[in-house]
């Protein structure tokens, strides 16, 4: 029978074996149902983001050594970052899904045999098929006011420690329980802030969401901090005057320095995924998610230093940066991603630049086979040997795009059963995962003041604005205790007093901006 074996043994007996059933095509418009762990998210994040931490200073010092002509430290960097590439690398490998799909059929069997062995017995006749699919499950975040509330329960616990170290009777207990809780409020405190935020934008935006596209964003902007780091430690103190006071020294790398390269490498990170990005609303989308990935990787490093400083010193970096450098960073970028987003509605341009991209593509691997390396791994070196559209060709076949998301997955209580749907809070239909929005012109305009359809005028209104950030951050104390000769006590109330004036512009700024991009039609 088809399907079947044949075995016979030493003493002729006969036995007739199953063989499994082999691989087909995955079925159109099949969903697939998937228990909801929306904690997993966070300890990816935390998986990528510390060895992505350690790997950034290990391309500093093997830069370092390329500069300084030191072999040795070049070839010792780049030993230690293997293993942290291996690790990122393993965790975000794309994962393939073996699904097997039993349907009644009368003319089926009973018992099935399993390609790694055994077999799987129905209760009723069955036909089995197997197939292979992507794991292309949707973005799954922790409830927004449940990340909010373990916030703020760690900066609590940062006030407690704080008024347990001002008490003369209490100060042992509290540098005891410092030492104790030093680590777990470093880890929560630098990476909790940043999936609140993206949890919150997740939600109000209300757009269905590769998880594995998330992060591929999150990632950009923790790859962003590389060049950013490289440049605002070796290039630019090499272009500020030697002539300049320290204090003019400072504030041109945190005002002009800072400010311009890391926009600049964010919104390149952002624009990688031109050829993907369908509107204004997913270039914010892209944006915000880049610039939570920097600021993950800046906050690491901040608030870990702050350590040396005691609880005082930790619970006020937390505090801030939790609730006011993150979204800052994430905003400014979501400036210049909603502009790459409105260049992105012009199909026209977008089939020029992936027109090109495959046009490189295909003359390195022409220029690689005639060096005698077979480069496209079909076995031999006639160059590339697929299509070669013409720019006119990829331009009238980008009038007819659709979009590639299949919404194959939806996400299920593992308590209930039943499905739920993490992502929108506005009214929506589970099935489609189509969202309706009430038009607000108010709130569009507002968007479209706060970030510009013009790329170059978006990228200069996020420098400018993380310029004002940086540099009067830093003459908030510099002139009150330099200039005015205020006390250092002063000096930290007037900074504080500032700090809390840039944290609420900015969370103005992202809730108009956020609400404005909300109303933008959903096909954008």
């Amino acid at each position: 029978m088809e399907g079947e074996r044949i075995l016979i043994d030493s003493l002729n007996r006969r036995f007739r074996v199953k063989v499994p059933v082999g691989l087909s095509e995955t079925p159109p418009n099949l969903r697939i149902a998937k228990a909801s762990k929306p904690w997993r998210i966070y300890f990816r994040m935390l998986g990528t983001v510390l060895p992505a931490f350690f790997l950034m200073y290990t391309s500093l010092f093997m830069v370092m050594g390329a500069v300084e002509l030191e072999p040795i430290l070049v070839l010792s960097s780049a030993l230690c970052s293997l293993p942290l590439v291996f690790l990122i690398f393993r965790l975000h490998r794309p994962r393939l899904i073996h699904v097997r799909l039993a349907v009644p059929d009368v003319n089926g069997s009973e018992a099935h045999a399993l390609s790694e062995g055994g077999s799987l017995r129905t209760p009723v006749k069955t036909s089995l098929s197997r197939f292979l699919m992507k794991d292309d499950s949707i973005l799954d975040m922790p409830p927004s006011r449940q990340l909010w509330a373990i916030f703020a329960v760690i900066v609590s616990i940062g006030v407690i420690l704080t008024v347990l170290l001002l008490q003369s009777t209490t100060e042992i207990v509290g540098k005891s329980l410092f030492i104790l809780l030093a680590i777990p409020l470093w880890l929560i405190g630098f990476s909790l802030p940043v999936l609140a935020w993206w949890g919150t934008s997740t939600t109000l935006l209300g757009l269905p969401t590769r998880r594995r596209d998330a992060e591929s964003w999150l990632i950009a902007g923790m790859a962003s901090a590389f060049p950013a780091i490289i440049f605002n430690s070796l290039v630019a103190p090499e272009l500020i005057p030697s002539s300049l006071a320290d204090w003019s020294a400072q504030l041109s790398l945190l005002a002009i320095g800072a400010p311009l390269c890391e926009e600049i490498f964010k919104a390149l990170a952002v624009a990688i995924f031109l050829p993907s990005i369908k509107g204004p609303k997913q270039g914010f989308q892209i944006g915000f998610t880049v610039g939570l990935g920097f600021a993950l990787i800046e906050n690491l490093q901040y608030i870990g230093a702050s350590l040396f400083g005691g609880p005082i010193s930790t619970t006020m970096t937390i505090l801030v940066r939790g609730i006011g450098s993150i979204p800052a960073h994430a905003v400014w970028t979501a400036i210049s991603g909603t502009a790459i987003g409105w260049m992105a509605t012009d199909k026209k341009f977008k089939a020029r630049m992936s027109w090109r991209a495959q046009s490189l593509t295909i003359r390195a691997i022409d220029i690689a086979e005639r060096a005698g390396i077979d480069a496209d791994g079909d076995g031999d070196l006639s160059g590339f040997d697929g299509a070669r559209p013409t720019l006119e060709e990829a331009i009238d076949s980008a009038s007819a795009e659709q979009s590639d998301f299949e919404n194959s997955w939806f996400l299920i209580d593992p308590r209930t059963g039943t499905p739920t749907n993490p992502v929108h809070t506005t009214k929506t239909n589970l099935e489609g995962f189509s969202v309706t929005y009430d038009k607000g012109a108010g709130a569009i305009k507002a968007a479209a003041s706060l970030s510009p359809k013009k790329f170059s005028l978006a990228l200069v209104l996020a420098i400018a604005g993380h310029s004002f950030w940086n540099g009067s951050s830093f003459l908030s104390y510099h002139a009150p205790t330099e200039w005015l000769g205020m006390s250092e006590a002063e000096g930290v109330l007037v900074m504080l007093a500032w700090t809390l004036i840039l944290i609420v512009s900015v969370l103005i700024v992202a809730r108009r901006l956020l609400s404005g991009i909300q109303n933008l039609d959903s096909d954008f």
